[in-house]
């Protein structure tokens, strides 16, 4: 299989996605649209043109996601499955924003990506039938099993996780506990793998952010909220201190 994933310098994920393509035996080319290093727009361009999918990891910079969007709907051969990630937006939106709109298809992976078996998946209300199975093998060519969810800006797990990265920050700005203890009572309380503040981190703060706004604007209420110590983070670059 030949892929064109398409990403942006704020996550870095193009790569790390492309690393698991490239070692179960498919051919890869992975850049973030409208940067300065290599490989060029017009080298994505040529590789979107020989690809038999091509995936979209854009979150945080919506600018850079629409181009990315733009490059792919142009160049990638028709009937070909454009999977878009939905942290941020939805699969129906992004369909509806590109000529070819029956070949998108949503999906979340949240990092760490290491040990992930399943991905989750949402087809956008314009998608067709007869093109599910053979955008899903893009996913079971490494080994992750689609589990089909409901359209929506950011589908299960990363609502979920970043909703409760937020109400760990408002917890830890009013001082019911410090950081690493509101993570440690979540670990042990839950059984979760890792602690909210934790997570946040990893996946980072801007693409919680990111994240929580398109879920604000969506819905249109206040539980979306972002906590100002989370934002303040996110603008900075950094990560939350545990």
């Amino acid at each position: 299989m030949r892929l064109t994933i398409l990403g942006e310098a704020e996550t870095d994920w193009a790569e790390a996605l492309a690393e698991r393509f490239r070692a179960a035996g498919h051919t890869v080319v992975a850049g973030d649209v409208g940067a300065d290093h290599r490989p060029s727009d017009a080298q994505l361009a040529e590789a979107l043109a020989a690809s038999d999918a091509c995936i979209d990891l854009c979150v945080v910079d919506r600018a850079r996601k629409a181009a990315a969007l733009a490059l792919a709907d142009r160049h990638l051969p028709p009937r070909r499955p454009l999977w878009t990630c939905c942290l941020a937006t939805s699969a129906t939106y992004v369909a509806a924003s590109v000529e070819h709109s029956t070949r998108v298809f949503g999906f979340s992976l949240l990092p760490p990506w290491a040990g992930r078996t399943t991905v989750e998946c949402a087809r956008a209300l314009q998608a067709v039938d007869t093109d599910v199975d053979a955008a899903a093998d893009v996913w079971s060519a490494v080994g992750l099993a689609p589990v089909w969810v409901a359209d929506g800006t950011a589908l299960v797990l990363a609502r979920i996780v970043c909703c409760l990265a937020n109400e760990a920050a408002f917890a830890w700005m009013e001082r019911a506990a410090a950081a690493a203890d509101i993570d440690t009572a979540m670990r042990l309380g839950t059984r979760y793998p890792r602690g909210p503040i934790e997570w946040a981190n990893i996946v980072g703060p801007r693409v919680v952010v990111a994240v929580l706004d398109a879920l604000a604007a969506e819905h249109g209420e206040d539980r979306y909220r972002v906590a100002p110590l989370l934002r303040r983070h996110a603008a900075a670059g950094l990560p939350l201190p545990l």
